[in-house]
């Protein structure tokens, strides 16, 4: 009643204010001249003990729209208050199938254009044969278009007492408006919770006949879904999935039942359903992402296994075997094992903790996420050249984050050891390993201590093998003997540092203007003079190590100062010309293509997502690829998630994804078939060829 009451009140006082409008503004018009409502009987007389179908008609001007029985966000049902004579009584309104609605953030339900209310009443066992029978009503209604105006009018016709015959100048008009209107559903609805959406599952019985259907869902209840987005559909197992945002009002909770009327509609018919949708326990996802929790959480520990083979891993997992080679005491290696892997557990349990309670909150986010954050590309841009510098020799840092590249171990602590964690868990987040896009997606729609685990055991995959380096002997031994070596080494072990800082370079690019680029440039260039002067002054007297120690911290703050104030772009990214031949990516545009029976492909990808871009260079941007999907004339779509973009979000949560990659490959009837993580030509020319 909250939301109702908050709808209601703003909505008037936006009428008020449209109506009181100051002289020298143009006046509104007139709530009459708007709508023209219209009263007709389907019988020509009036029969004792029977029902009589009334019909209020109303044209609507072009341009503007009245509300349904729910309005939606904004807006008030249109009511009719009935005048009759004793004995009469006039049922609920047999409401047709509205239309959505959207300006900016609001979304409403209602009727354009004109629409027929049809009530039935009932009439008594006795009427006066000699007095017609005066049937009177008063339509209430609000017209809105950019303002909102209430309108009011008072209808009546009389009928005389008789046969109660039907009017044949009514029998089109009726029949046309029964034609339109819903009707109970001959199948089972079942709807699925979410933590952003609300799915409701639809049975292949109710597509039986439709080619490429669209579908559009309208609650009887308010505050239950948002009704300015607009709803995504799912083909699976013949039937489809009806993905509903949450709504975002305060007082929205979630129904015993999900009652409302589903539209589905091809290019040649329209069927409406009246339908109550029963909650269903499974998680209503596609096959492939429908995991139980125990294979949920294996698969999370396998993907961050395999974390460590991935190149952006790759240089902080060397730097510290490198340092277990500089510690000849067991005991010492147990103790740094265990730092590194709390510090990669504590890292993975905060980071599935933020987004775990950023997506209950409504922001649609997911694996990666703080990689679409300008700032955080940048500082970690600047944290990669400066170990690099200091592994290069330009300056040896004492124990801390930036420190850990080069005393990280003998000199860095425990606490250098769990900064390394840290620093482990945070490079991993552009990377996907197999595995990885199932468990993630099982981890959306788990309660969140479950949820949290997932993420926990993710971390535990990817600290296992340095901890079992640092715990089993067997495993000790094989690590060289200290020497000579390490310190080359060390050195070479600068360069993935240096290309690591350079891609995050090159990812800042894709999502910050061209003035903000070059901001970010400039503060690499003060990163770099904070490490030459730090080190210049180590040997230095007392005052002049102060006053390289000033100037250092001088230029790590404005760099630090530069990332914190980077703008992102606005618009979605580019598409890339090499390769495939891509259109941009958006939902409406597969609906389109599959409505025309298209094949296509959907290539959802980062430019931070390193699996993505090695899948693109690798697979999909080679010959052979491009000439089967122009053989078989395969429409490509790419969908760039390096930006935040709720609308890409909301489409992986459909397939159970929190992350990319995700490639899609849907034939001419429209049903998906997902493709691995890691794609190879021979599996992409193969699906493509069984289209």
């Amino acid at each position: 009643m909250i939301g109702v009451t908050l709808r209601a009140l703003t909505t008037v006082v936006l009428a008020a204010m449209a109506a009181t409008a100051p002289p020298a503004a143009a006046a509104p018009p007139a709530a009459g001249e708007l709508v023209k409502p219209a009263l007709f009987a389907e019988s020509e007389s009036v029969a004792v003990g029977a029902t009589l179908w009334l019909d209020v008609h109303l044209a609507i001007s072009s341009g503007w729209h009245i509300y349904w029985r729910n309005p939606g966000d904004s807006g008030l049902p249109t009511t009719i208050e009935w005048t009759l004579p004793p004995g009469f009584a006039a049922g609920d309104i047999a409401w047709p199938p509205p239309e959505r609605f959207v300006v900016g953030p609001i979304g409403s339900y209602g009727y354009a254009g004109e629409t027929d209310l049809l009530v039935p009443v009932t009439t008594p066992a006795a009427i006066d044969s000699a007095t017609p029978v005066h049937l009177a009503a008063t339509v209430n209604y609000l017209v809105c278009s950019e303002i909102c105006i209430p309108g009011s009018a008072k209808l009546a016709t009389d009928l005389p007492a008789g046969a109660g015959a039907a009017d044949p100048r009514q029998a089109a008009r009726f029949a046309a408006a029964r034609q339109r209107l819903p009707v109970p559903a001959p199948f089972a609805a079942a709807f699925a919770v979410e933590p952003n959406a609300l799915r409701l599952i639809v049975p292949a019985a109710a597509l039986a006949g439709l080619a490429q259907p669209e579908a559009a869902f309208f609650p009887y209840a308010d505050n239950v879904v948002d009704a300015s987005a607009a709803p995504r559909t799912v083909r699976r197992n013949g039937g489809m999935d009806l993905v509903l945002a949450k709504s975002a009002s305060p007082v929205a909770a979630l129904p015993r039942t999900l009652d409302g009327v589903l539209v589905l509609r091809d290019s040649r018919a329209v069927r409406a359903y009246r339908i109550g949708a029963t909650p269903t326990a499974a998680p209503a996802l596609p096959p492939d992402a429908a995991l139980g929790w125990a294979a949920a959480l294996g698969f999370a520990f396998l993907g961050g296994l395999i974390l460590n083979l991935m190149p952006c891993v790759f240089p902080v997992l060397s730097l510290k075997l490198l340092g277990f080679a500089g510690l000849g005491d067991s005991a010492r290696r147990h103790r740094h094992g265990l730092a590194y892997t709390a510090g990669v557990l504590a890292s993975f349990a905060a980071l599935g903790g933020v987004l775990i309670a950023l997506r209950a909150g409504g922001a649609a986010l997911g694996w990666g996420f703080q990689l679409q954050a300008p700032p955080v590309v940048a500082a970690l841009a600047y944290l990669m050249l400066a170990m690099g510098l200091g592994l290069s020799g330009v300056a040896e840092f004492g124990m801390g984050l930036a420190g850990t590249g080069s005393r990280f171990a003998a000199h860095g602590g425990l606490a250098g050891a769990f900064l390394t964690g840290v620093l482990a868990s945070v490079v991993a987040a552009p990377c996907t390993a197999p595995f990885m896009g199932a468990a993630l997606g099982a981890a959306l729609v788990a309660p969140a201590p479950l949820a949290l685990a997932i993420f926990v055991t993710l971390g535990a995959g990817l600290a296992a093998p340095l901890l079992a380096a640092s715990l089993v002997p067997g495993l000790a031994r094989v690590l060289p003997r200290p020497g000579r070596w390490m310190g080359l080494l060390k050195q070479l072990l600068a360069f993935p540092l240096y290309a690591t800082a350079a891609w995050l370079v090159w990812v800042l690019v894709q999502e910050v203007t061209p003035a903000a680029a070059l901001a970010a440039l400039l503060g690499l260039v003060l990163v770099g003079f904070a490490v030459w002067v730090y080190g210049r002054t180590r040997a230095a007297a007392n005052r002049g190590r102060g006053a390289g120690s000033a100037l250092a911290a001088a230029g790590l703050a404005g760099a630090v100062l530069i990332a914190a104030l980077l703008p992102a772009a606005t618009g979605r990214s580019p598409t890339s010309a090499d390769g495939l031949a891509y259109e941009a990516f958006t939902p409406s545009r597969l609906a389109a293509l599959s409505a025309e029976h298209k094949r296509v492909f959907v290539n959802l990808t980062a430019a931070w997502c390193l699996t993505c871009i090695v899948n693109e260079r690798a697979t999909l941007d080679r010959p052979a690829v491009r000439d089967a999907f122009a053989a078989h004339q395969v429409v490509a779509l790419k969908g760039d998630w390096t930006r935040q973009d709720p609308e890409i979000a909301r489409f992986l949560e459909g397939f159970g994804r929190s992350g990319v990659p995700l490639y899609l490959l849907y034939d001419g009837s429209g049903t998906p078939t997902v493709l691995p993580q890691i794609l190879t030509e021979a599996e992409v020319i193969g699906a493509v060829s069984r289209l």
